[in-house]
């Protein structure tokens, strides 16, 4: 639509956004703008947004504008389930093809991409997927027939090394768009990448000037903190009047009675084992909680997830492998009873609170204890053999970037969300005291002071050698050391 009248264009796109997706406005200025750019067309387009922050609608609203297809690579089937869920409850036709379908489906699918008319409006696959032949006719059959519109990639972050959760599939991204669809507009989306990643993956998906829109990562609503486990008597009861209180205050008369409660939450851990114990001593105490993991059959971890979803469990404790395309709103708190890798890492998973824009809370337990165990799980992953040196070199360097990265997110007495926004490269915003630093600042610095002066090691990961480094995070009673 690059030669229609603006005024005309903006009538067009905002009664498509009342009528396709229920809203009278845009929730931000920088989602109209990425929107409007993507209509006009021509342009690759960048958008980086925190969570909640309508991330798909920039892709989506054109979509259904346009006649053709759009196509949307998405790291994870059930992300993909997600998004056309919510396009199924507003009538908008969206597909998928992936390896779980059955033959009967894709064949459904197929025949309908291939029609002179297709009813899709968006194709969703998985990296994998966009490497098979299958994808590659479709492709160059869509463009033929000028049935293609955009090329949309979601979580971006993962096609580069330098990111959190890099995806050696996305790398062949780049080069398939050249190949097979080089004249349509791709559009990269994410919601966590710093100034190195977002560099990546224009290179890496051979974004051709793209028009960027990039908003801060600051989220106004969540209330970040860190606790240190080593210096709780009880952390099981801390965490249960953590939870009381971010629930509503008090127990329902009833706690089985889920409606009584006040939102819901997620406690991530790192083992299989740690989701069963948790959710063990949370019910307990009456708190109704389920464990997600790994472990679980496939049955069993979806029923978990709908039960949640759906408000007839109100707490979740689970692996990290939970979260990515969970759309629920109502999340008021997101503990992590286990340490995360990365700060990239952790902004994600404690972004999955407070998506309707209402006060949440993020509590991340710390003890060095669970800092060394990280370390080391970190230090084995990066003495196995790679094929690549020269990548597997860059994504070392990544990792112990993350992780020592997120130790000083933990480790230093400075507000949490400037810690955030410094890492990914934003200004640094007006806290107003919703951290724990800038709130209670004296008994922060005197936390901080109990933990390195204890007996608890000092562990980080050398950026020489990539060897656990004994003499950094320490200091006894002079502070923290200055990292290197």
């Amino acid at each position: 639509m690059e030669d229609v009248d603006e005024g005309i264009l903006s009538d067009v796109i905002y009664e498509a956004l009342k009528t396709a997706f229920g809203h009278k406005e845009f929730k931000t200025k920088l989602q109209k703008d990425a929107v409007f750019a993507i209509v006009r067309g021509g342009k690759d387009v960048f958008v980086s947004m925190p969570t909640g922050a309508g991330k798909s609608l920039c892709y989506q609203l054109p979509a259904i504008m346009a006649e053709g297809i759009t196509m949307v690579v998405s790291p994870l089937i059930a992300l993909m389930q997600d998004q056309m869920d919510h396009l199924a409850a507003r009538a908008i036709p969206a597909e998928t093809i992936n390896s779980k379908m059955t033959e009967t489906d894709r064949k459904r699918v197929l025949a309908d991409l291939y029609s002179e008319t297709p009813l899709t409006k968006l194709l969703y696959i998985t990296p994998e997927q966009a490497a098979t032949e299958t994808f590659k006719n479709l492709a160059q059959s869509l463009v033929e027939r000028e049935k293609l519109n955009y090329f949309v990639i979601d979580e971006a972050h993962c096609v580069s090394q330098w990111g959190h959760d890099f995806r050696p599939d996305y790398l062949k991204l780049g080069f398939m768009r050249v190949k097979l669809i080089p004249k349509v507009p791709c559009i990269a989306l994410t919601a966590t990448a710093n100034k190195q990643v977002i560099e990546d993956i224009f290179l890496q998906l051979k974004l051709k000037k793209p028009l960027k829109f990039k908003s801060s990562c600051f989220r106004t609503n969540i209330y970040y903190e860190v606790t240190m486990k080593q210096l709780i008597r009880d952390p099981y009861t801390d965490l249960f009047d953590y939870i009381k209180q971010c629930l509503g205050g008090t127990l329902p008369e009833n706690p089985k009675k889920v409606s009584d409660w006040y939102g819901c939450g997620i406690v991530y851990n790192r083992t299989k084992d740690g989701c069963e114990e948790v959710a063990h001593r949370l019910c307990q105490k009456n708190i109704p909680a389920k464990a997600y993991h790994a472990g679980l059959k496939t049955g069993d971890r979806l029923k978990v997830q709908t039960d949640w979803m759906e408000g007839k469990v109100p707490v979740i404790v689970a692996t990290v492998s939970f979260g990515m395309g969970v759309d629920k709103a109502n999340v008021r708190f997101v503990a992590h009873w286990t340490m995360p890798q990365s700060m990239a890492g952790y902004y994600q998973e404690s972004g999955r609170a407070g998506r309707d824009g209402k006060q949440s809370y993020c509590r991340l337990y710390y003890s060095r204890e669970e800092r060394d165990k990280v370390a080391f799980l970190i230090n084995a992953d990066l003495k196995r053999p790679k094929k690549d040196l020269a990548a597997a070199k860059m994504r070392s360097k990544a990792t112990m970037d993350g992780f020592n990265n997120f130790v000083e997110y933990c480790e230093k007495p400075k507000c949490r969300h400037w810690t955030i926004t410094d890492y990914f490269g934003d200004e640094k915003p007006d806290c107003q005291k919703n951290c724990d630093v800038c709130k209670y600042p004296k008994r922060v610095v005197e936390d901080l002071k109990n933990l390195v002066s204890g007996s608890f090691g000092k562990t980080r990961i050398s950026k020489d050698t990539g060897e656990v480094d004994v003499d950094l995070y320490g200091g006894g009673r002079r502070g923290l050391k200055k990292y290197v």
